[in-house]
């Protein structure tokens, strides 16, 4: 590496908006590589197989996401909690409480609607998929499956 003294302005100024913005340009490039990518591959008929190669480390990113949501949650609230005076965290406790019963009651009312009116599984042919006629396991399925569990605890 060049000493940081030796760089001249221009160059500085450039390693400094790198070492300041480098996650923001390396993020939004993924974003642009991923839809080039998405928009490329749409046309072409990839098989079953490759499609689960290219869907890992989104499926990777997506689970390490929704492991993280639940104690960050859970922290902030805690912390928050914490800060407050009793009588102020007690308001808070019980407004906390009503929004997520209020949330879980909207999101199920939503979910019954829609299973109403999409009405999933109709017109499927549920014989094909009780003979067994699923997937063939391979060792690079046993080891993708090794790196990402569905589930941390299992």
């Amino acid at each position: 590496l060049v000493p940081f003294a030796s760089l001249s302005p221009p160059r500085r100024k450039v390693r400094d908006v790198c070492k300041r913005h480098g996650l923001l340009a390396l993020s939004v490039i993924s974003v642009i590589t991923g839809c080039t990518l998405g928009f490329m591959l749409r046309g072409t008929q990839l098989s079953s197989q490759a499609k689960i190669y290219f869907s890992f480390p989104g499926e990777l990113l997506m689970r390490m996401l929704k492991m993280l949501i639940l104690p960050l949650i859970t922290s902030s609230l805690m912390s928050g909690l914490s800060s407050m005076e009793s009588k102020a965290c007690c308001r808070m406790g019980v407004l906390t409480v009503t929004y997520y019963l209020w949330t879980t009651f909207i999101a199920v009312v939503v979910g019954i609607v829609l299973v109403i009116i999409i009405k999933p599984g109709v017109g499927t042919d549920m014989e094909s998929h009780r003979l067994g006629g699923g997937p063939v396991m391979t060792s690079a399925d046993a080891l993708l499956d090794l790196i990402r569990p569905y589930n941390l605890v299992k």
